[in-house]
Order: structure tokens, then sequence, then C-alpha cells
């Protein structure tokens, strides 16, 4: 009788309660998964500095050495998922390329009213001029473009915030500007860039990067005309990006909801065996006594237990203060420490194994147990007295997944 009516209880919980585990389960698929940034979150600057290289129709008649220039960039953009982002670059600085009398009409040398070019470029009487016509020249520009770029690291094998390489194409338009110099005249003209960059992450928001890439400009871009479709550069530059405020995505704290269930129904089938015990009995038939080892009163006291967790409290990579969006766990807590004032809690501060090192990891794991030490005492007005920290470091992982190891475990305690 009695094990029938505890499998009817346990049948009704698990009927009841199964909606609200399909919605938790979906809404935890969800908030595993790294949030779209906020607007003042993810935005990052960049400066680089490396050489370049022009080709058009004559530009290999130079030496391949006389041909390289210098190249510098600065960025800004920002990140809206760990997929993809945009930005917007000025490159630019230098080209050095060649001309000869074969061919070409030049845009220094406007005739019927600027209608058609003619065949005289000034730039002759700005630079030497070989004894067979042909002579080097030099051009000033700049090239401001807007960038859509992605993630390979993060699309390929998912995010993971403590990743340090990425490799990030990118590909956009913009507008490029030739300036007046030595002869030649200014134009302006529209760009398609392409490019395919290397980045390492350091401390404090920094990265080191490597960026190969080139640029699509018209025939006319170098002021001289001589009927191909296009020309292009080809830049490589080493930069450092710095992040600004937060470099990662929002990730909401994991919960097991079927673990809560399990704690419900074991509550559930504790009391039942409170009202039920006269009714149990042994072999011999003599009533045994039933041995509960924590009952809750609705005075609010509570008679010894074993330990259970009360809440998990997720970190970010080599922070001490919590993940955002995990009030709710405070507030638990809070709850908890008014209803039963005689419970303690033991706070143990964990790192994950795959960054930094043992010594490292106990010190931070230590720091993030006292933080919450001094959340729960200044901001929930919970008593010191009841509150025990242990760093625990890398020594040993509550859980599978590395992520969730970054982590602050609040177990109850014996009083």
């Amino acid at each position: 009788m009695m094990k029938k009516k505890l499998y009817n209880i346990a049948i009704a919980l698990l009927v009841l309660s199964a909606p609200v585990m399909a919605t938790d389960l979906e809404h935890h698929t969800e908030t595993e998964q790294p949030q779209k940034s906020s607007a003042a979150t993810d935005w990052y600057i960049e400066v680089g500095g490396g050489i370049q290289v022009l080709f058009n129709k004559d530009a290999g008649i130079l030496d391949f050495g006389k041909r390289i220039t210098p190249s510098i960039s600065i960025t800004g953009g920002k990140w809206f998922s760990p997929f993809w982002g945009a930005r917007i670059q000025a490159q630019g600085y230098s080209f050095n390329s060649f001309s000869t009398t074969e061919e070409g009409i030049y845009v220094a040398n406007p005739l019927n009213n600027g209608l058609i070019y003619g065949p005289n470029d000034p730039v002759r009487d700005n630079v030497i001029v070989r004894p067979d016509g042909s002579y080097r020249y030099y051009l000033r520009y700049m090239n401001i473009h807007a960038d859509f770029q992605v993630s390979l690291a993060n699309l390929i094998g998912g995010y993971k915030p403590e990743r340090r390489w990425d490799i990030i194409p990118a590909v956009g338009f913009g507008y490029i500007h030739t300036f007046p110099y030595k002869g030649t005249t200014k134009v302006n003209s529209i760009s398609t860039n392409f490019s395919l960059m290397g980045k390492y992450k350091l401390p404090k928001g920094f990265d080191i990067n490597m960026e190969l890439q080139t640029a699509l400009m018209p025939d006319r871009f170098d002021g001289r005309i001589v009927g191909k479709s296009y020309e292009n550069n080809c830049a490589l530059t080493v930069g450092v990006t710095y992040h600004f405020k937060k470099r990662s995505f929002k990730q909401t704290t994991i919960k097991a909801p079927e673990k809560e269930l399990k704690e419900t129904l074991r509550e559930i089938i504790r009391e039942e065996l409170q009202t039920q015990a006269p009714m149990i009995y042994n072999k011999s038939g003599v009533r045994d006594t039933v041995v509960v080892k924590e009952v809750v009163k609705g005075t609010g006291t509570k008679i010894k237990g074993e330990p259970f967790t009360l809440a998990s409290i997720l970190f970010d990579t080599g922070k001490a203060d919590p993940l955002n969006g995990q009030e709710i766990q405070f507030v638990n807590i809070a709850e908890y420490m008014k209803k039963y004032p005689e419970a303690k809690i033991r706070l143990e501060g964990y790192a994950d194994k795959q960054t930094g090192n043992d010594e490292l990891n106990l010190h931070l794991s230590m720091r993030r147990a006292m933080r919450i030490r001094s959340m729960l005492i200044n901001s929930y007005g919970i008593n010191e007295k009841q509150i025990e920290t242990q760093g625990i470091g890398t020594n040993r992982q509550p859980y599978e997944e590395n992520d969730w190891n970054r982590v602050v475990i609040v177990t109850v305690v014996d009083e």
C-alpha cells in the first residue's frame, strides 16, 4: 500500500511538472548559447603598420624592392555576436609605380572641357624621365572602407571565451582618394576590399594581429587609363587591437531543472514517510521506526540534514566578478537564509583547468569565493558568521563541461 501510494505521488509530480520541464529545458538550451552584445560593449579599435605593393600596367618594370612602400591603418569596429561583426578602416599612405609613353591617357591632362583626357602627364615635370621616355612616379592615397567580418574559429569550433586564436576574413566596399603629389592629381574612386586576419588574444583586452589584404580599384585610380578593368594592391600589416569594456559575450546561468524536480520529489516522499510511519512493519510483524534525515517545519526551524547545493554562480575566464544575469541566484540564497536563520552555507570557489596554472587558479578560486561572500553580506544582509569560504582551484572539477568549472558552488551545511 505504501509503495503504491509513493509511486502514485511520483507519477503525479512528473506529469504535473512535465510542461514546466519542457519550457525550462528549452530555455536552458537557448541560454547556453552566447547572447548578442549590448550597444555599449564589444567595441574595439586597431592600429597597424606594414608594407604594400601596387599592381598595375607597368609596375612590374620596377625592381620588386623599389615597389614596396609603407602601409598604415586605423580601424574601429564592433562584434555583434561571437560569429560576425563590422568595422570601418582607414588604410593607405603611398605607392611607387611606373609609366611609359607607349599607351595611356592621363586624368591630369583634361581636353575638350574635361570630356576626354590627353596623352601628356604633368608628372614628367616632377620626376626623372629615362631616355626611353619611361619614368617612376609616386602616389599618396587613403582608402576608407566598411567591412563585414566573421570569426572562423567560432563558426567552426563553437564559441569558447577562453580561446586565444582566431582567423577572421572580411569583405567590404569603400571610398579611395588619391592626393595631389609630385604632379599626380586627385582622383576619387570606389574600392572593393578583401582581407584575412589572424588574431591572438592578450591579457587586459588586447590582441595582436596580422592582416593580409587587397583592394580592387578602377583603372583610373593612379591617374593613368590604359584600358584595364581594375588595378589592385596587396598589403601585409601587423597591429594591436584594444577591446573596450568586455570582449566576451554574456552567458546566462545554466541550471538543471530535473535536479530541482528530484529535490521536490524527495521532500514529498519524506513527508509521506512521516505520516505513514505507524503503518510500516518489518517481516517479524514488529513496527519499524522510520528515520528521516531532514524535516522542514513551518516555524522556520530546520533539523540537521545532509549538505546540499543551493546555487552555482558562474564566472568569465580569469575574472573574480560573477557573470551578469545571475541575480536570481543571490535572491534565492538570501530568501533561504531568512527562512532558516540558523543555517550555514559554504562557498566553494573553483577554476577551470584549461586556463592558467594551479597556483594562479587556486588564488583566483579563493578571490571568487570571497567576492560572493562580500556580495551576500553587503548587498543581501546575510550574517558573515553564517558563511564559510574555501578556494579549491583545479584540485577538483565539479562539472564535465570545462566552462562550468569557473564557478562558486553555494552549499548548505549542517548547523
